[in-house]
């Protein structure tokens, strides 16, 4: 990328991993202080585990919109640590089941505990900025799933609200 638009929309995706990246590496931290051992890229799943109970890996996969390549790589290390199993579905022979053991419930529920104190934390930062960024989040990816990006850029008679300008 010319670094004349490092400091445009354009690096706006750069900027949003940026974000991504701090915000896992800051819940890391909290939860190591909490006294959680599973990592903080694996809450997600073990949350749904705990929440609804065993699930397929194509299950989790769907629930929470991750690749099926990006669930096996954090199931993985659920597996490895001991906080979940993957066993045969008893009710069919085909598919593996995936649920959290006794030290995977035990994370679970210290979860439950640092779950509002993470959304406490979220309320604050949104408020310190002026705005509901989960809230932009999801209209922002609603959007895109309706008119993925390319169809913008293709799309000279979109104004550019910036400048008022044609993009």
């Amino acid at each position: 990328m010319n670094a004349q638009f490092l400091d445009t929309e354009a690096a706006f995706a750069l900027r949003a991993k940026q974000l991504v990246d701090r915000l896992y590496d800051q819940m890391a931290d909290a939860l190591i202080e909490r006294g959680l051992k599973i990592i903080s890229k694996t809450m997600g799943i073990v949350q749904l585990l705990y929440s609804e109970g065993a699930k397929s890996q194509a299950q989790i996969a769907d629930r929470l919109k991750y690749s099926p390549q990006l669930t096996a790589q954090r199931l993985a290390w659920l597996i490895d640590n001991e906080f979940v199993v993957s066993q045969r579905d008893p009710s069919d022979a085909r598919r593996r089941l995936v649920e959290l053991t006794a030290a995977g419930m035990a994370e679970g529920s210290k979860l439950q505990s640092f779950l509002p104190e993470l959304i406490s934390a979220y309320d604050a930062l949104f408020e310190e900025i002026g705005i509901d960024l989960d809230a932009a989040i999801q209209k922002a990816d609603g959007a895109l799933e309706a008119t993925p990006l390319k169809e913008r850029m293709a799309s000279p008679s979109k104004l550019n609200r910036r400048t008022g300008g044609v993009m």
